[in-house]
């Protein structure tokens, strides 16, 4: 299908003094520099082939040379020239438009030199900078559009890389041990060698901000393509110096590679270059189609009807081959290979929402998240679809949480493997028909930085309590908000050096009947449970009658509509025969009547929810679903105290 785009986006032109600037006015010459030393190399008009592949990967050697949303491939006209910048813009001409800029520099890893890239620049930052640019010269600069950003890095070459099949550390700043002279991270700019255009590190050094939403490609010619109309996340180009966990960087480097973040997420490995011309007067595609789980949401009261509350109801979705489902040899955006971690809630209008990561590694820089809906009155899960990913970042550990009306998601935006994260948060008042952009909770590179978020809940008093793992499981902490998630603060408490400075990990969090806080640790045997008073400023530290769990496993707590406090763990010590164990408290966690063997496969890394009808979901890793209802947990015998 031959798609052609036609209508106006971006700055078409800059007024300045009341004369409108044009493509014809650009600078005469193949070269340029401006006002404040910046170098310009002409790109003239013509055709490339961007992405790569005809459709996503469908085995794991496909997936190691290409990612799904470089497909397919498909051949664009720049209709015409334009100039770029030979260089990464530097700190000492960023801070000519923002002075304050240079109290980063040498922070956080940041850049030093002036001749080195700026980095910790939002998106909008990026395009601030080249407004002000415009403004002071009167010429129309602007970051350029994800195809001008490929077309100029490729300079003519249709190979992996504008050097060929492979890099070197003459070509690309990559930040491998055998192309460090110095220290790691970034260099000046200009240090190696241009690519045949004479354009500088286009390949690593920092990665670049392009002006397109990131969304899927479209086939077919196309003629000055600009994106999508909107989405969650800005595309990244050209990698960086950072060292991807588990992966070689120069996969990420390649000249088809797509990357992205957040608008909002300035960090250490990412600046930008300039586009100097006109913009493209083309109109964005349309946001991608809504992915499964979104589409056909009932926007009606959840059914209060369902099996009788005083007769035990147990339902293995496995065992009726009713689970999602997601097809063999999918490689992106989600994946066959590895499901794990999880989190689930029920919906204003009763459909169960079920979410987890999705990937080839845990560890990758292609984590992103699954989700599948049952739909109110359905006995069957809807096949997975895409929940949320931003490219190239390690989207981990979504956790789930209803306020009423509202479903609060989230999540991490982790650049060293699950670590070094910037906690997100996004919200849905429909039902998770659509979801409001996502916002950062607390910077990676905040004093107080966490990681992974573990569990939820709402307090009696309205406040939002988010429990997170440490950075690199340095220590475990509440998160709460007291204003709807619009601000977050981090609690005193550290629940690590609360257990004698033990490694425990993964808090599952429910509220006591008196307000305090009761988290559940993985880690020691017997397993660690801590006490909160004053909302995880401090804690208290006690064993709970359950064995401990170690890796590949996270246990679930939820206070059901009765009072009761309903415990999901791995009965390691087979004290119900094995498998995973539900165990209900009927005292705010000081005895367990009733502890009884789940009759499904559900394990790993486990989550819970009730329905106003008293169903009860229990979600496991590796897309392993059961419900019960109070009912038939209550058949279950004491547990040993």
């Amino acid at each position: 299908m031959k798609r052609t785009v036609a209508g106006f986006v971006g700055i078409v032109g800059l007024v300045v003094g009341g004369s409108l600037l044009s493509a014809a006015e650009l600078p005469a010459g193949k070269e340029h520099t401006n006002s404040i030393g910046m170098r310009f190399v002409r790109i003239e008009a013509g055709e490339f082939v961007m992405g790569a592949g005809e459709a996503p990967p469908r085995s794991r050697e496909e997936w190691l040379t290409r990612d799904y949303d470089e497909a397919p491939a498909h051949k664009v006209r720049i209709a015409r020239p334009f100039f770029t910048g030979m260089h990464e813009v530097t700190n000492a001409q960023y801070e000519q438009f923002d002075p304050k800029h240079k109290e980063l520099r040498g922070k956080f890893g940041n850049t030093r030199d002036d001749e080195e890239p700026v980095t910790y620049v939002t998106w909008q930052q990026a395009v601030d900078f080249c407004e002000w640019l415009a403004k002071k010269e009167g010429k129309p600069y602007r970051l350029p559009t994800e195809a001008e950003w490929e077309y100029a890095c490729r300079a003519g070459t249709m190979t992996i890389y504008s050097t060929g099949d492979t890099l070197s550390p003459e070509h690309a700043r990559l930040g491998l041990a055998s192309d460090e002279k110095t220290r790691l991270g970034p260099q000046r700019v200009g240090s190696l060698k241009p690519n045949a255009w004479g354009i500088f590190d286009m390949h690593g050094n920092v990665a670049e901000w392009c002006q397109d939403w990131h969304g899927p490609y479209e086939p077919g010619e196309q003629t000055d393509p600009v994106g999508r109309a909107d989405g969650h996340a800005r595309v990244v180009r050209g990698w960086s110096c950072l060292v991807p966990a588990y992966q070689p960087p120069a996969r990420f480097a390649r000249s088809a590679n797509r990357s992205g973040h957040l608008p909002e997420d300035a960090n250490r490995y990412t600046g930008f270059r300039v586009a100097l011309g006109e913009a493209p007067q083309t109109k964005p595609l349309p946001p991608a189609e809504p992915p499964l789980h979104q589409q056909g949401v009932k926007q009606t009261p959840a059914p209060k009807e369902g099996p009788d509350p005083v007769k035990p109801f147990f339902v293995n979705y496995a065992a009726a081959k009713a689970n999602p489902t997601i097809p063999p040899n999918t490689w992106g955006p989600i994946f066959s290979a590895h499901n794990h971690f999880s989190a689930v809630c029920v919906c204003p209008n009763g459909d169960v929402l079920a979410v987890w990561y999705t990937c080839a590694g845990e560890a990758d820089r292609q984590v992103a998240q699954a989700a599948s809906r049952l739909r109110a009155g359905a006995d069957r899960w809807d096949q997975a679809s895409l929940f949320f990913g931003v490219p190239d970042v390690n989207c981990h550990a979504p956790v789930l949480l209803r306020d009423g009306g509202r479903i609060y998601h989230f999540s991490t935006q982790s650049l060293h493997g699950w670590d070094y994260t910037s906690n997100v948060v996004r919200y849905s008042d429909d039902s998770g028909a659509t979801w409001s952009k996502p916002q950062i909770m607390l910077s990676r590179d905040d004093p107080n930085r966490l990681s992974q978020p573990c569990s939820a809940f709402v307090a009696k008093d309205g406040t939002l309590v988010l429990a997170c793992d440490g950075d690199n499981h340095r220590d475990a902490r509440l998160m709460l908000s007291s204003d709807k998630g619009k601000t977050w603060r981090v609690a005193k408490g550290d629940m690590r050096q609360a257990a004698g400075g033990r490694y425990v990990i993964h808090p599952a969090t429910v509220p006591l009947a008196d307000g305090a806080i009761l988290a559940f640790m993985r880690g020691p045997d017997p397993m660690p449970v801590l006490t909160s008073k004053d909302m995880g400023d401090s804690w208290e530290a006690g064993n709970s009658p359950f064995a401990g769990i170690s890796v590949g496993n996270k246990a679930a707590a939820l206070r059901l509509a009765s009072g009761a406090i309903l415990f999901l763990t791995p009965d390691r010590k087979k004290v119900v025969g094995g498998g995973a164990m539900l165990a209900l408290s009927l005292d705010d966690g000081k005895t367990w009547p009733h502890a009884r063997k789940v009759d499904a496969p559900v394990g790993g890394y486990m989550s819970l929810a009730e329905a106003p009808n008293g169903v009860i979901y229990m979600i496991g890793s590796q897309l392993r679903f059961a419900a019960c209802n109070e009912a038939w947990i209550r058949e279950g015998k004491p547990l040993p105290q």
